[in-house]
């Protein structure tokens, strides 16, 4: 009754003022003399969309739930070797084999961190009490507040995201949110571009640096320095910078279609994923994988968190 009311009022007062009584439903959203649609649901996330997680501000960005073709055919494999050798790094088919064979994976929606996790944010982990030191002190080898945090055991990166309410992704949503359904080479597309990202350029001083391009930066970069670099879902940093733990023991893939697999049940090293500062054009493919001892952390080494949705 008192909606009646109200609409009996609104309508007296459009025709007083010579408006179209029809722009009462155009106003209320509801078709002519009919009911309003009033909604019974959050509000659905869309890829990209972004969240700030409070205890540490780390903006994250939602990965919907999806399939793909995850790991690398013949094809991926010929592309790794031909740039590999060109700069001359552990070129064998035996090496990117571990990337095969292609299988479906099926996944729900998740949120993951936009960057990898910094010094200062790892920082206030370790002020609560809960994070333990690093493995390396090195200003040398940790860099700035903003840069990514390096040295960390797989147990230390564990307890960080455990801190701030999420998990380490697993092998294959850290691939999805890289790579997409498309299965990009790379998180911005397939071809190689190293104004993209920070790898083995010009800087580096290894024997494998790509004198071509000049990333600005001899290690780590803060990260998010490469907005143009963003996968499709705008994760930034996906390639290079540093390595990326994961959640999944090393193993090789199983070939049928899987639902949000989460690897081997038991190991001795754990995977990492998107190379790093002192990696080549070929190592830093969405697809390649690399392990770390359980116990062991390296410079070059950091991670990001993941949350599932609800």
């Amino acid at each position: 009754m008192k909606r009646f009311a109200l609409l009996s009022i609104m309508a007296v007062l459009l025709v007083v003022s010579g408006c179209d009584a029809d722009r009462v439903d155009l106003v209320l959203g509801t078709p002519a003399g009919g009911q309003a649609d009033l909604p019974t649901e959050m509000p659905i996330s869309l890829p990209g969309d972004t969240r700030v997680r409070p205890i540490d501000g780390m903006v994250m960005v939602y990965v919907p739930a999806g399939e793909f073709e995850m790991g690398s055919d013949d094809e991926d494999v010929d592309y790794a070797l031909e740039l590999c050798r060109e700069y001359g790094t552990n070129c064998s088919r035996e090496y990117f084999s571990v990337e095969q064979p292609v299988h479906t994976v099926v996944l729900d929606g998740f949120w993951i961190d936009k960057t990898e996790v910094t010094n200062d944010q790892y920082g206030r982990c370790e002020e609560a009490g809960v994070c333990s030191e690093l493995g390396c002190q090195d200003e040398r080898q940790l860099g700035g507040a903003n840069q990514p945090v390096v040295c960390v055991t797989w147990a230390q990166a564990a307890a960080y995201c455990e801190w701030v309410g999420g998990r380490l992704p697993t092998e294959a949503e850290w691939e999805y949110a890289a790579r997409g359904a498309e299965g990009r080479r790379y998180p911005w597309g397939d071809g190689f571009d190293g104004r993209l990202l920070n790898y083995c350029d010009t800087n580096c001083t290894l024997g494998k640096r790509d004198e071509m391009f000049d990333d600005g930066y001899v290690r780590s970069a803060p990260v998010g320095s490469y907005p143009e670099g963003a996968s499709w879902v705008g994760a930034l940093d996906l390639a290079g910078n540093v390595w990326e733990l994961v959640a999944d023991w090393n193993g090789a893939y199983a070939a049928e279609r899987q639902v949000n697999p989460t690897g081997p049940s038991s190991g001795t090293r754990r995977v990492a994923r998107g190379g790093s500062w002192h990696a080549s054009p070929d190592h830093v493919r969405g697809a390649l994988r690399t392990h770390l001892g359980a116990d062991e952390f390296a410079d070059h080494v950091g991670f990001r968190c993941t949350t599932s949705v609800p």
